[in-house]
């Protein structure tokens, strides 16, 4: 039998679809919450448990939660699922997608796992051998990485982007000669591609200063160039190597991460989500205009009116978001103090210092959120309780 002929797949069909066309549609109207989306799923894995998009969908979902081994099932039942009901003409289509949404959430085990499956089964494409060979360097694994992305270029020998992952991926290794003989080729190829033309600066970089590309993500801050910039009030060229430096050092902290295991692996999307919304505020309420997301004595200094701000600005701030802004801090801080990128010691009073206010910020946010929205209190009354809970920091728009 047709599975895909059957009601019970059209039925899961529609109803997927119109997920789908709520989100679209978020900017008209309130979107599905995700517990919403989770729940639709659900509903229709239940009624059509051959329908693969939804069982798919629903593992990717469950994914970021704490506690992941159901929702890793899941992608893998919707996996096989996949494989055996997709028409061969969409399957890479939809097999790339899947990737796609894995990599975003930097799950490269799950996808490496997932390839070296299929792989088992049949040919992979060039573009597959090229996602195993990411999802290998992700992890650690540059020898296995190295073989899929030859492989990739045996069947696609002009693909410029193989060529410069392939380069990418010897600069992980401190392979600095046959980094440069790939990332030549690749600019051959496409002589102006930023990306190509971007490698080749860290190649540089290293061939100065010795290394590999980890050691380029974690290299000494040029804090007095972006002072100089600032005097001059180049604020172009200061916002671009301020944005360098700190997305160097997410990545930095991101591999750092996936080279564990457990939690904190699984923990990895919301730590960096939480991340950039906390240190994008900062920047926006910071006078300076040269903040830094490693700037740990600035943000040590104004804890307190930071957050003080944070819960102000942010209507849907509950316990869970301001844990995470706790967790999130102590594990970029930390690890950016192992690597010395921050003092220990300033990492050790910061560690005390946050802990301490814990209890009290996250009481002072649930004081808040209790009365935000009260339409029967007077807004003379909402102010004086702010005045008395965030002390008049979040009257002021910089720290």
């Amino acid at each position: 039998m047709d599975v895909q002929k059957t009601s019970a797949w059209k039925a899961a069909e529609w109803d997927y679809c119109g997920i789908q066309a709520d989100l679209r549609m978020a900017a008209f109207w309130s979107p599905p919450t995700a517990a919403e989306v989770v729940d639709r799923l659900k509903r229709i894995a239940r009624r059509c448990p051959q329908f693969y998009p939804a069982v798919m969908e629903l593992g990717l979902s469950l994914l970021p939660r704490k506690g992941d081994r159901g929702a890793v099932r899941m992608i893998e039942k919707g996996f096989g699922l996949m494989v055996e009901l997709a028409e061969p003409e969409h399957f890479a289509e939809e097999m790339d997608g899947v990737i796609e949404n894995l990599e975003k959430l930097w799950r490269f085990d799950i996808s490496r796992r997932l390839l070296e499956k299929l792989a088992d089964r049949r040919s992979l494409s060039a573009t597959l051998y090229d996602s195993l060979a990411h999802a290998a360097a992700r992890l650690g694994d540059l020898g296995a990485a190295q073989r899929h992305i030859d492989v990739a270029l045996r069947l696609e020998p002009r693909n410029k982007n193989f060529w410069c992952n392939k380069g990418l991926y010897h600069l992980m290794a401190g392979e600095l000669k046959a980094a440069g003989i790939a990332l030549l080729q690749a600019r051959q190829l496409e002589p102006k591609d930023p990306v190509v033309l971007g490698n080749l600066e860290i190649h540089k970089y290293l061939g100065k200063h010795g290394g590999n590309y980890f050691d380029y993500l974690l290299r000494p801050l040029d804090r007095k160039r972006i002072e100089r910039l600032a005097d001059q009030e180049k604020w172009e060229q200061v916002d671009s190597l301020r944005a360098d430096y700190n997305d160097c050092r997410m990545e930095a902290f991101a591999q750092s991460i996936l080279l564990e295991s457990g939690e904190m692996r699984s923990r990895l999307p919301d730590h960096l989500a939480t991340l950039r919304v906390f240190f994008r505020f900062v920047e926006d309420i910071d006078s300076s205009g040269a903040f830094l997301n490693e700037d740990l004595a600035l943000v040590h200094m104004n804890f307190k009116p930071i957050m003080h701000k944070f819960i102000f600005k942010f209507g849907d701030v509950d316990r869970e978001m301001l844990e995470d802004v706790f967790e999130a801090l102590m594990a970029y801080y930390g690890f950016l103090a192992s690597r010395r990128i921050v003092d220990a010691a300033d990492f050790k009073d910061f560690e005390k210092v946050i802990g301490d206010m814990k209890g009290d910020l996250i009481g002072k946010m649930e004081r808040y959120n209790a009365i935000r929205h009260d339409k029967t209190m007077e807004e003379e009354q909402k102010e004086a309780l702010r005045e008395e809970l965030f002390e008049g920091d979040h009257a002021w728009p910089h720290i």
